[in-house]
């Protein structure tokens, strides 16, 4: 992990020193690739403090300029169906979890370049109106706690604000368990979340579902499964991983009155016993984050996607996605 870090920091201190010297043209020249990108939240400011998941409404309205301009920016289905153009790199645009800021800010800016996307929606509308991972962020950002008991151990806050015990943050620990398992932090939290939520809806309110058969009414996008309760679906017991994927499936099917056939993997974790059974059950478009082997790459269901990463200047991201990493 030390090295990986390390080559990456190396990475970005040579590429953004051309770009400083002028080397711009050069690194930012076109070149055939194929690119499924993927978004989480956007907002006014690009707050990365409490997550690594969110770009500025400025940062990503100058993105979509860009690559509408240079690119082949193409709905989801035209890319699985290698609806590609020579000598350009071909892109689709994705959304995971579904945040109300998406729609509030991300569907202007792709209704007014006409910009297709796909939406993958968590659907725990009828448990809570947010995510545990976005609890568990602003919560240890902002709780006056220095330490906690979860599961019997002893959670101890450090420097970046996360809770910590035997080198495992408390975030990390809880991809490992099922929503069961996870709600009790809530209870750990309650005086704190009652504080901070009405002044930061931007970072974890969902959208409703009259918001979501919106987005599935329009032509330019789609709607796709993220699952129930956004826990890791490769963790937990099978039959309570295809609950997870099936009420969510069943939910938005029911908001949107359409069919689900598009089904992306929360934290980009999944398994074999996963995919078949996607499969199976009519989805058609699998979505991850990093194919887990080359058997993988070969099979027309399933696509990678390239995450964008809001640490780094709007020309890098660029220079990284005509590049297809960020190493």
């Amino acid at each position: 992990m030390l090295r990986i870090k390390l080559k990456y920091k190396i990475t970005l201190l040579i590429k953004t020193t051309l770009l400083r010297l002028g080397f711009k043209k050069h690194l930012l020249r076109n070149r055939y690739g194929e690119q499924v990108l993927v978004f989480h939240g956007i907002d006014l400011k690009g707050e990365t403090r409490y997550n690594s998941r969110f770009v500025s409404l400025d940062y990503f309205e100058a993105l979509i300029t860009y690559i509408t301009k240079h690119f082949n920016v193409i709905s989801l289905e035209d890319f699985y169906l290698k609806k590609f153009k020579k000598d350009t790199l071909n892109i689709a645009i994705t959304f995971d979890d579904g945040y109300l800021n998406n729609y509030k800010y991300a569907i202007p800016v792709l209704k007014k370049y006409n910009v297709p996307a796909s939406f993958y929606i968590t659907t725990i509308h009828d448990k809570y109106s947010f995510l545990w991972t976005d609890f568990i962020d602003l919560v240890s950002f902002y709780t006056t706690k220095k330490e906690i008991v979860f599961h019997g151990n002893l959670y101890i806050k450090n420097k970046k604000k996360e809770f910590v015990y035997n080198g495992i943050s408390l975030k990390n620990y809880c991809k490992k368990l099922s929503f069961t398992e996870i709600q009790p932090i809530f209870s750990l939290f309650e005086k704190d979340w009652s504080q901070i939520k009405n002044t930061l809806t931007d970072y974890w309110e969902l959208m409703p579902p009259h918001c979501i058969k919106e987005i599935a009414n329009n032509p330019l996008f789609t709607i796709g499964s993220h699952a129930h309760t956004h826990v890791n679906l490769s963790s937990i017991k099978i039959n309570k991983a295809i609950l997870e994927i099936m009420s969510s499936k069943s939910l938005l099917e029911t908001y949107c009155n359409i069919t689900i056939d598009e089904f992306a993997f929360p934290f980009g974790y999944y398994n074999q016993e996963l995919i078949d059974f996607c499969k199976k059950n009519d989805f058609n478009k699998i979505l991850l984050v990093d194919y887990m082997n080359q058997k993988d790459e070969k099979d027309y269901s399933l696509k990678s996607r390239f995450v964008i990463n809001p640490y780094i200047s709007l020309e890098y991201q660029l220079v990284c996605l005509l590049k297809g990493s960020y190493f």
